[in-house]
């Protein structure tokens, strides 16, 4: 199984997914993958409800508080240089608040 993280996504599990990334214990390499799991169970309840959990705001802020962690989810989630929705996650646009305000930090050098 490739990408597993993503594989077992479950928007049904999503409380046994935040329960476990707050109180779990989990190291630092647990939490940053449970995260990409949570971000795509997410993403995968938005697509089929069409809005937006209310333990979404919640999630925003867990990235916010440890961006130090989760710099690479954000900016990946975020789908920097693609403005074509169709090249988008559903989640990119709120995740994008997170990586508006981290910007300095999570930007790549330019190669001059």
């Amino acid at each position: 199984m490739q990408d597993w993280e993503y594989e077992v996504a479950d928007p049904d599990r999503l409380d046994e997914f935040i329960d476990a990334y707050d109180n779990g214990g989990l190291s630092d390499d647990e939490r940053f993958t449970l995260m990409e799991t949570i971000l795509e169970s997410f993403d995968e309840l938005l697509g089929a409800s069409g809005v937006l959990d209310p333990r979404w705001e919640q999630n925003l802020a867990r990235l916010d508080r440890n961006i130090g962690l989760h710099a690479h989810s954000v900016w990946y989630w975020s789908c920097v240089g693609r403005d074509d929705p169709e090249e988008q996650f559903r989640i990119t646009t709120s995740v994008r608040r997170i990586f508006d305000k981290h910007r300095d930090r999570l930007q790549t050098p330019s190669k001059d």
